[in-house]
């Protein structure tokens, strides 16, 4: 049998769960010839407590074993916040469609039938590996929108992370940041946390959440927040400003985690291993959209922002201008393309832009066009208007599926909603 490592494949840290002793041989003898760092344990219980004691990247789970079985193992690490981000493969000899639907609506991320093949494992290992996870914490534009009829799409105002390779990103810090921090406080077991955030501006809905943000009150903890210069005021001033006693009882400067504010500038700068690049958007004040590559990964986000095209012609009447404005949209079109999810402003239906056009946002045909022009893999549409409710988000989402067709392309159309992960597989 060979055992050599794919050239382009990262090392991670597995754990096998599995009772049969030679099963467990096989699978950790493959996976180390890789290049892998692999613990085993023998039954569901040692498990749980070794994956909650040192959170793997990868699990490989038997389905038939003493103590507890695999879907009680599933079960409570998809509830425990330290082990919510490891991909859980569940290896098995049960063949029945149900045990692989159950698995997988309990929170697998994919079924491996007993017996399998060396190259099958590792390259369902290396392509769980090899991905990157959005998850939005917030969604929905202008102003949180609790309520009955934002259940599913949610109603947290902008907080998205972006993992890949043991390591987060997180884009802006709206309502959305307070139940991610709670998470992520939980998740860390009382070690040190570093936490890198991304802002596009400092409209509230972008900020409002930061001074509920768990980790930026424990001692220990870092809190690296990049974004914009304002117009006269530098981010960390801006920040402070926010929590000035007139409207919060916490100053920036109480927070006992080291609080580091850095202004970006256009340069691509570092962050862990995720590459950021930036650029203005057409909104009112300074803002930022951002492109984030990992070994060939590339999400892209970019909201708020309102199209040139459509903007211009309103308020320049001379010839040439929507042609002008086309070309200003370069800019924004270059930051997402060939981007394997563009998370895109799509704020408004045509009819309401045609109210709110200067209002800084985007109409969500023009959502698609770009990301057309743009080709990108996954269109993502974000920002939800406060006033629109989950039935109305699905008719924005279906509209928007048809112009796709109709277009005659196969991008991918979802709209972001409140703890549905997105899976990003490298190419």
């Amino acid at each position: 049998m060979k055992t050599h490592a794919p050239a382009t494949q990262r090392s991670g840290h597995i754990l096998v769960i599995e009772d049969h002793p030679d099963i467990r041989e096989l699978i950790t003898t493959i996976l180390q010839a890789d290049g892998h760092h692999v613990a085993s344990a023998h039954d569901g219980d040692m498990g749980v407590q070794m994956a909650q004691r040192d959170p793997p990247d990868v699990i490989l789970l038997d389905l038939m074993m003493p103590k507890l079985h695999g879907y009680q193992v599933l079960q409570s690490l998809r509830a425990n916040p330290a082990t919510q981000r490891s991909s859980i493969i569940v290896v098995s000899a049960k063949a029945y469609a149900s045990d692989k639907r159950k698995a997988l609506d309990m929170g697998a991320v994919a079924y491996l039938q007993k017996p399998f093949e060396a190259a099958a494992l590792r390259a369902i290992v290396r392509q769980h590996l090899n991905k990157a996870v959005v998850t939005f914490w917030g969604a929905r534009g202008s102003i949180a929108a609790p309520g009955p009829g934002t259940l599913r799409y949610g109603g947290n105002t902008p907080c998205v992370t972006l993992s890949y390779g043991g390591a987060q990103i997180i884009l802006d810090a709206g309502t959305g940041i307070r139940p991610l921090g709670v998470s992520l406080q939980a998740g860390a077991a009382g070690k040190p946390l570093e936490v890198n955030l991304l802002i596009t501006h400092t409209h509230w809905d972008h900020i409002q959440g930061f001074p509920f943000f768990t980790p930026a009150f424990v001692p220990g903890n870092r809190v690296n927040v990049y974004g914009p210069h304002s117009a006269e005021k530098p981010l960390d001033k801006v920040l402070r400003g926010q929590m000035d006693p007139e409207y919060f009882p916490v100053a920036l400067g109480d927070m006992a985690a080291t609080i580091t504010v850095r202004d970006v500038a256009m340069d691509p700068f570092q962050v862990g291993p995720f590459t950021v690049r930036a650029a203005y958007m057409n909104h009112p004040g300074m803002t930022l959209g951002y492109r984030i590559e990992a070994d060939g990964l590339v999400v892209a986000y970019a909201t708020d922002t309102e199209p040139f095209r459509a903007l211009l012609p309103t308020v320049i009447r001379t010839e040439g201008v929507a042609e002008f404005g086309r070309g200003q949209d370069q800019e924004l079109v270059e930051l997402v393309r060939g981007a394997d999810v563009y998370i895109a402003d799509a704020q408004y239906s045509p009819e309401e832009y045609a109210k709110k056009t200067g209002w800084g946002h985007t109409n969500y045909v023009d959502a698609v066009t770009i990301a057309i022009e743009a080709d990108v893999k996954r269109l993502v549409l974000f920002s939800h208007d406060p006033m629109h409710v989950d039935a109305e988000i699905d008719r924005k989402l279906a509209h928007c599926r048809e112009l796709m067709a109709a277009a005659g392309k196969s991008i991918e159309v979802t709209a972001a909603a409140e703890s549905v992960p997105l899976e990003v597989f490298a190419r």
